[in-house]
């Protein structure tokens, strides 16, 4: 989830505490562990690889959290006398928590159970950026600062919509799999399975991910308006053999394959070597104007292989969200 949602939940939680501080410092306090976890974006500059493994790793795991919470009510209780040690643990680590709830709803995956199980876990049911959410919190959380008289029950609607509106998204994902599927049968488009995965402006417009045993075919639909699928995009299911192949050379193509859900792979010919590039369809759009806006014309957590004739890699390119291309040379 994005870091505007994180802090605006900090803010929500700091107007539920208060009381039992009474400090000044509390919102600043539930600020930095409602964002805290987030801390492991400074892995991007070790490189690709590791920020994929560990980009949502342990300080997104239950146990990580809870270190996180001690580390933080240690560095306050430094600087200020009669720091609540106990209540500041509990406090800081429900909004660690709620961190963690926040992204676990998300496509993105989260690795809860860390370093006990490294599985990323996921209900994908809202955009990694979903604007309604965040501006809905937001407002709620804003409009609670001008309403002493409802200030209370602002915040509680805040807290509660924040918890709901994910199992609303999560509801909604179910109940379309049946006419999507009714659909697709209906237009004679054969699948093993189906998948719904969230989509910018959810939770109206959701992405139907179609799969086969060689391929994965994508397109948009809206729920108002489930017979209005069509224009599917078809995409080559990357083959485990490459990544494990091409693991031999640079390991970031193994932890691609365990990174990625819903793997593909198209190939193009560069002089007298070989472009193969492997992609997720978590972070591919459907939407139009977001495909136009990506630099490179590759989705984020793009990874592309250059082979020569004997199908080794010379050198990777790796794609970062925002487009930027990071360039390794093995050659």
């Amino acid at each position: 989830m994005d870091p505007i949602t994180h802090i605006t939940t900090g803010v929500l939680g700091s107007r539920v505490v208060n009381k039992l501080f009474n400090r000044r410092f509390i919102i600043f306090f539930c600020i930095i562990a409602a964002w805290l976890p987030d801390i492991d974006n400074l892995v991007t500059f070790l490189g690709p690889e590791l920020y994929l493994i560990h980009h949502r790793g342990v300080t997104h795991s239950f146990a990580g959290g809870l270190i996180l919470s001690m580390l933080l009510v240690a560095v306050f209780s430094l600087f200020i006398k009669f720091f609540p040690i106990i209540k500041g643990l509990i406090i800081s680590f429900s909004m660690i928590l709620i961190h963690i709830y926040l992204d676990l709803v998300t496509s993105y995956g989260t690795q809860i159970f860390y370093p006990f199980n490294n599985t990323r876990y996921s209900l994908d049911a809202v955009y990694i950026v979903d604007l309604f959410y965040t501006v809905s919190i937001a407002s709620i959380c804003f409009l609670s600062f001008l309403s002493k008289k409802h200030k209370q029950r602002l915040v509680m609607l805040g807290l509660a919509w924040l918890f709901l509106y994910p199992v609303i998204c999560l509801g909604i994902k179910h109940a379309a799999l049946y006419p999507v599927k009714s659909e697709l049968k209906r237009n004679r488009i054969s699948f093993e399975k189906v998948h719904i995965s969230p989509e910018l402006f959810t939770p109206l417009f959701w992405k139907v991910i179609v799969e086969d045993r060689e391929t994965y075919k994508i397109a948009g639909f809206n729920i108002l308006n489930a017979s209005g699928i069509k224009s599917f995009i078809k995409f080559d299911k990357a083959e485990p053999y490459m990544f494990k192949r091409f693991g031999e050379c640079a390991s970031i193509f193994n932890t691609y394959a365990w990174f990625a859900s819903y793997p593909v792979m198209k190939t193009a010919k560069s002089g007298q070597s070989q472009l193969i590039t492997f992609g997720d369809l978590r972070f591919y759009s459907t939407i139009g104007f977001v495909r136009k806006l990506l630099k490179n014309n590759e989705p984020p957590f793009s990874l592309t292989a250059r082979v020569n004739e004997s199908r080794k890699v010379i050198e990777y390119y790796y794609y970062k969200p925002g487009g930027t291309k990071v360039i390794q040379h093995l050659e």
